[in-house]
């Protein structure tokens, strides 16, 4: 399983509500100010698509995450269960 907790800040809305259209993939309301995000296997993102600059998109994970990052480049963020 994946988690990832995003800050429940305007600016990262984009991030969460492109998790919802991801089938297999759901997004928890907020608690103690984070989005909690699960995915069984993977989760990827496209930071253009998401329309995140790149301060934003370094600091997309500083919520925390339980996974294991598969990439983490200018523009894509995988990150996969550990199982």
């Amino acid at each position: 399983m994946v988690r990832i907790f995003i800050p429940n800040i305007p600016e990262f809305t984009p991030v969460w509500e492109s998790a919802r259209a991801v089938t297999g993939c759901v997004v928890k309301e907020p608690l103690n100010g984070y989005w909690r995000i699960e995915a069984p296997d993977k989760i990827t993102f496209g930071r253009k698509a998401l329309g995140l600059g790149p301060a934003l998109w370094n600091s997309a994970l500083t919520g925390g995450f339980v996974g294991r990052i598969v990439e983490y480049s200018r523009d894509t963020m995988c990150i996969e269960s550990k199982d």
